[in-house]
């Protein structure tokens, strides 16, 4: 029996191994199968390899490294796609994100706009219902003549309360149209008369008769109520006379 002491280590042998070539390898490891294994004969080694297969050590250098590397290959095969299906995850949930930002910014926008209309027709209605007032005070302005000191004072009073409500509606944004001289915009303007003019062509406005007024961005809070040149004639006998021709055959007609 081989004593233990005298065996070589598998390492050692496997160093032993690379240093040698093919013809010293296999008398290396013919040697190592005869000294570990006794009892069977060279001649049966080396006519039945298969003895031998079995015989020798299964976990040589070589197949050491190509268990390990091929069990890094599958390593990081599985890594890869693993890697590949979070990607597509990911993408996946990137485009999710990207339509519920989307969609989140045009209920934003849309809501913001829905407010700014709504309170805009919320000013416009109360702004509406103040016009009234400011014409009530235009029109005593013109028709109220005072005599004494008393009258004068209470003039003096109602217009200061005329001026601080028209100072209220422009710090609102609202602005009185220019109308007389203009040419009629029914966007604007409603024509309520239409007469001959010494002064302006046709389709233009001669009077205003109720002001207009506009909001901040342009929109139409009230339309004026206008009279609009039905053309020029020359001089004022000639426009008579067109009144009275018109008046004539208005009569003659009927």
């Amino acid at each position: 029996m081989i004593e233990e002491e005298n065996i070589p280590s598998t390492d050692e042998l496997s160093d032993d191994l690379l240093d040698e070539d093919d013809e010293a390898l296999e008398s290396k490891l013919q040697q190592f199968a005869t000294d570990e294994l006794g009892e069977i004969p060279n001649a049966e080694i080396t006519e039945n390899p298969s003895v031998f297969a079995t015989a020798a050590p299964e976990t040589t250098v070589d197949t050491k490294a190509n268990a390990a590397a091929a069990a890094t290959l599958e390593k990081i095969s599985g890594l890869i796609a693993e890697s590949t299906a979070l990607k597509e995850q990911l993408d996946e949930r990137k485009q999710q994100y990207l339509r519920l930002y989307a969609d989140f910014e045009n209920f934003r926008k849309r809501t913001e706009r829905d407010k700014e209309e709504q309170e805009g027709t919320i000013t416009s209605k109360i702004l509406k219902k103040i016009l009234p007032v400011v014409d009530d005070f235009e029109r005593a302005q013109l028709q109220i003549s005072p005599k004494t000191d008393g009258e004068a004072s209470i003039h003096r009073s109602y217009q200061s309360v005329y001026k601080q409500l028209l100072k209220c509606l422009k710090e609102t944004g609202v602005a009185r149209m220019e109308c007389t001289g203009q040419e009629f915009d029914p966007n604007f303007h409603e024509a309520i008369m239409q007469e001959a003019s010494t002064e302006y062509d046709e389709g233009i406005i001669t009077e205003e008769l109720r002001p207009g007024y506009l909001v901040s961005d342009d929109r139409v809070l009230r339309h004026a109520l206008v009279k609009v040149s039905s053309g020029r004639v020359d001089g004022v006998d000639s426009a008579a006379d067109l009144d009275n021709g018109e008046a004539s055959s208005s009569s003659d007609n009927s």
